[in-house]
């Protein structure tokens, strides 16, 4: 998953009221292991104060500093920070990161509309993808360091399509950014190297969730906390209120039959069914079976899922290795929250592709597992 800007929305709205410049400060390439990778964002206005995190607290002072040359000039500037070395004397900070990051400064102008971050929001807003464009190093008259342009990608099928770019240098490179993570490439022209970090922007995942009980309420909070768009549905008009939901971008009464005419299911990453009742978690499954969304959870033990996957009949082929029942990572979860919690853990591994096991830790299972053959190896 690309990063997110959902840290800099409210941030870009208060630079449209307060009509002050501030800095952009953007990872664009690491070594090692390192807090944030390229494509982490971060404001850093004229008073010094931060919005988001890119070392954890690291090199952050230090990024006030640097920033200060960016408000005085109005030229981009990188700075790199090595915190490989044993040393514990980088800045005085006593830094341990054991990596090494370049991050990129702007200067966000209010009479650009502070642009590029303005092109990220306009972007997340209308669900569109495609990279982000960024000179960072370059003695080109026409391509100077600090220049940059999102291009978004038009879908034909499954060939990504772009538009003319402004950058000439870079049309080839565009269908490969659009495909991988960001990274550097020096492009040359007219006899001079020109530095450019792509970056390829995906829209915020979006969730559907089919009822709105009580339990639904810290489940739209955790979604939007990530920077998801939430759309829910239900059959009971009275239960669809805008004060029981304030998060949720669409609260829609629609009857199961109504779903298929009134939603574009594929836009959506994953699916909720949780109605709490059987008869229409049924009739809105039945809606959902020809939609490819990847995440489709259901409430409830194992047997409940089968259960509503066997009134599919031939239909469940569809979607059953897509449908997820208990749905959520077990975290021993028992309220609510903790529900809403492992559920949304659940997604994100799931359309990470990760497994959703603790970090710098064996499972016990494999450690009984070591043990036993410890045991054994003897025999």
């Amino acid at each position: 998953m690309a990063h997110n800007i959902n840290h800099l929305l409210e941030a870009y709205r208060q630079l449209q009221r307060d009509r002050q410049d501030s800095v952009l400060a953007t990872i664009i390439e690491t070594f090692g292991s390192t807090y944030q990778k390229a494509g982490a964002r971060m404001l850093i206005t004229q008073a010094g104060e931060l919005v988001g995190l890119l070392g954890g607290g690291c090199f952050e002072r230090d990024l006030v500093e640097q920033a200060a040359a960016v408000f005085a000039t109005g030229a981009a500037k990188t700075v790199f920070y090595d915190m490989r070395s044993g040393e514990d004397a980088i800045w005085g900070l006593g830094l341990g990161c054991n990596g090494a990051v370049r991050v990129l400064l702007q200067l966000l102008k209010a009479e650009q509309d502070f642009s590029p971050l303005s092109q990220l929001v306009e972007a997340a807003e209308a669900q569109a993808h495609g990279v982000l464009v960024t000179v960072f190093e370059s003695a080109h008259a026409d391509f100077p360091s600090g220049r940059s342009q999102f291009l978004p990608a038009a879908i034909v099928g499954e060939q990504p399509i772009l538009p003319s770019a402004p950058f000439p240098f870079a049309t080839a490179a565009l269908q490969t950014a659009l495909q991988q993570k960001p990274r550097i490439e020096t492009h040359p022209l007219d006899g001079q190297d020109i530095k450019v970090f792509y970056d390829p922007v995906q829209p915020p995942w979006q969730l559907l969730i089919f009822g709105v009980g009580a339990d639904a309420i810290p489940l739209v909070n955790y979604a939007k906390s990530l920077g998801w768009r939430v759309t829910l549905v239900d059959h009971r008009p009275a239960h669809i209120k805008p004060e029981r939901f304030p998060l949720a971008d669409q609260l829609l009464h629609l009857m199961p039959d109504q779903v298929a005419s009134q939603l574009d299911l594929n836009r959506f990453n994953a699916i909720m069914l949780m109605t709490h009742n059987v008869e229409y978690d049924q009739r809105y499954l039945q809606a959902i079976v020809h939609c490819r969304v990847p995440f489709i959870g259901l409430l409830g033990p194992a047997h409940r899922k089968q259960r509503l996957l066997q009134s599919l009949g031939d239909n469940a082929a569809l979607i059953a290795e897509r449908v997820f029942g208990p749905v959520g990572l077990d975290i021993g979860a028992q309220t609510p929250e903790e529900i809403a919690l492992s559920i949304v853990a659940g997604i994100q591994a799931q359309l990470n592709g990760r497994s959703g096991l603790q970090l710098g830790k064996e499972p016990v299972a494999v450690k009984q597992l070591a043990a036993l053959d410890n045991l054994h190896a003897g025999d």
